[in-house]
């Protein structure tokens, strides 16, 4: 037993001779894992492994995957048969924190002697301990960074022939990693913050309080390799403080080379690691006692925290879209239920603007196709029916054919001068009057659309083309007074300010192409619209009208193709989540793509202009 206890001392670091009352520090400061002990034992913020149940339950938290690992150590064979051993394992959680337990292990046997100092025969001794640990992390800016808090229970046993004790204990730590240096960890354990106090026969000890205190420098490098340094101070409670240290460089992460500074001491170790499995060596040396050689194994299991974080990104987006792809079928289906309600009621005009919605959701749809194509039909038939003037059916038919066709292009001009000609054959056609209004109301908006869009590009220099907005109010309202004075002086100012006949000719010829374009544009001479904008952007590549321009035109050339259909629903569907998280910035990139593909999709311009009204609504309360 003497020899046992000698043993254990010259592990340690022995006190001070200035400490007057050492008092019991527990035998199992050694510490636990080959890996920390050749870092001179400075592991307390470090720690990442199942040997963090030992050295900071706190850093339970800094755990990847799920670990058991195992350590064994001769207690300087030379001098006593003792040896010592630690088992760990740590499981962290994306959510509930991080779970440990370990058992440590030292035991011996010696020559028992009786009052005579006659020998009585071999005699066991042992200390053992279980541990069991949770650690949760808690990140605020009050905490200047993330910080880890955790406990450990522990249940002491020692057993000295015939006699034996066991009594409770507690661990207390701490770990923050501050948010202005991310590479930086301090710690704080209170190990036997509630000391087991054994009693064998009629004297009881009580295990003394250490405090662990230390910094940690994690640098890391390409290809998995990283530079670890770490400082700490022990203080046992009735002795003086203790000064540890430590390096590790590991070579992308197979090889780790380890060397450490204990309390007057050096240590020295190297890790192998392959996979899941690591295997750790430390050579530890004590004056009086000579070196030891502690050896670790671990195995690590399950899948890391990354990738469960992967993981459940990945099912939330899949729910997310889900949701979408949801709400996205609810709203496709409420429109064309509405549009079979209103068919079934003789409703043709509200059919054809809910089948329309739902080609712009699904474009290709046979039903809503269908259905679009039977409510034109019944809406010209209907609006024949009502000419009073029997011998007019046939041109009323013919007229509001080609100016519902108009409308649905968005060409307001044409449609506006077929519902003229209708009424003036039949005055009192309801539907041409209807019509009409409608038509009108969107001239009006164009015009003064138009009329701002005009004054900001002459206030900005940009003449040609505020000619060209101008151009625009006059194909709606052939005698505005405004628009005809603002196309001369604008002309003038032109032909005055270059200097260069050519130059101005070349703008003049621009004017003229787009005023030509236009008008062959909405006469539904698409081809000879284009000819016409190609020549003009030849001459001004960077004419936005005319860009907007030829894209209808060739719209209207060529039909949406079904790889285009397709992207235009992939689009709409993405720009729909942004929408739903309130990425309204997002949603608007989508959607204007799709505007790039389709200019006259109307319903994707409805939806651009209800993201931009929210998004500005956001900045104001921001």
């Amino acid at each position: 037993m003497l020899a046992l206890a000698a043993a254990l001392c010259a592990l340690a670091p022995a006190p001070s001779a200035r400490a007057q009352d050492a008092g019991t520090q527990s035998v199992f400061s050694l510490g636990a894992g080959a890996r920390a002990i050749a870092l001179g034992r400075s592991f307390v913020s470090l720690a990442d492994d199942a040997s963090a149940v030992y050295w900071n339950p706190a850093a339970l938290c800094n755990a990847q995957s799920g670990q058991v690992s195992a350590m064994y150590m001769p207690l300087f064979g030379d001098f006593t048969d003792a040896d010592y051993t630690y088992a760990g394992f740590v499981y962290p959680t994306l959510r509930a924190g991080a779970f440990g337990a370990a058992f440590m292990h030292v035991g011996s046997t010696f020559q028992g002697f009786d009052a005579a100092s006659r020998p009585t025969g071999e005699q066991g001794y042992s200390e053992s301990q279980l541990l069991l640990s949770y650690a949760f992390e808690v990140h605020s800016r009050w905490l200047l960074g993330t910080m880890a808090v955790g406990a450990t229970g522990k249940a002491s046993r020692i057993t000295v022939d015939p006699y034996s004790s066991t009594a409770p204990g507690a661990d207390l730590g701490f770990r923050l990693v501050p948010d202005f240096a991310r590479s930086l960890a301090l710690a704080v354990n209170v190990q036997d913050i509630v000391g087991a106090e054994q009693r064998l026969d009629v004297d009881a000890e009580r295990t003394d309080r250490t405090i662990l205190a230390g910094a940690g420098y994690t640098a890391r490098f390409s290809g998995g390799s990283a530079l670890r340094l770490s400082l700490q101070m022990g203080f046992p409670e009735r002795a003086d403080g203790r000064f540890h240290a430590g390096a590790e460089f590991a070579f992308a992460r197979y090889l780790a080379l380890r060397a450490g500074y204990d309390d007057g001491e050096f240590a020295f170790g190297l890790g192998v690691s392959l996979s899941r499995f690591a295997f750790d060596y430390a050579m530890m040396s004590r004056e009086t006692a000579g070196s030891s050689h502690p050896v670790s194994f671990s195995v690590a299991f399950g899948s890391t925290l990354e990738e469960r974080r992967i993981a459940a990104e990945e099912r939330r987006m899949r729910e997310e879209e889900e949701a979408v792809q949801r709400a996205f079928a609810e709203r496709v289906a409420s429109h064309r239920d509405e549009a079979i309600q209103r068919q079934a009621a003789g409703n043709w005009e509200g059919a054809l603007d809910k089948w329309k919605i739902v080609l712009e959701y699904v474009p290709g749809d046979e039903e809503a196709m269908a259905g679009a194509a039977t409510a034109r039909e019944r809406i010209v038939e209907s609006q024949a029916q009502a000419v009073r003037d029997v011998e007019n059916q046939a041109i009323i038919r013919t007229r509001f054919t080609q100016g519902l066709a108009a409308f649905e292009e968005q060409n307001w001009a044409r449609a506006r001068a077929e519902w003229q000609a209708i009424l003036a054959v039949d005055s009192a056609h309801a539907g041409a009057a209807d019509y009409l209004r409608r038509t009108q109301e969107r001239i009006d908006d164009a015009v003064r659309r138009s009329v701002a869009r005009a004054t900001d590009l002459e206030k900005a220099g940009r003449l040609t083309e505020a000619i060209a907005e101008w151009n625009n109010v006059q194909q709606y309202d052939p005698a505005n007074v405004q628009a005809r004075r603002a196309i001369e002086r604008i002309r003038t100012r032109i032909e005055s300010a270059s200097a260069d006949l050519a130059a101005a000719r070349q703008r003049l010829r621009v004017v003229g192409l787009y005023d030509d374009a236009l008008r062959l544009y909405n006469a539904g001479e698409y081809e000879k619209a284009r000819t016409s904008l190609e020549e003009l952007l030849r001459l001004q590549p960077d004419h936005e009208d005319a860009k907007n321009l030829l894209a209808l035109a060739k719209r209207r050339l060529r039909p949406l193709s079904d790889e285009e259909r397709a992207q235009i629903r992939q689009l709409y569907l993405s720009g729909m989540q942004y929408f739903s998280r309130d990425e309204y910035a997002r949603a608007i990139a989508e959607w204007e793509k799709i505007l790039a593909i389709d200019p006259g999709n109307e319903s994707v311009r409805g939806n651009v202009k209800e993201a931009r009204a929210r998004l500005e609504r956001l900045k104001e309360r921001d």
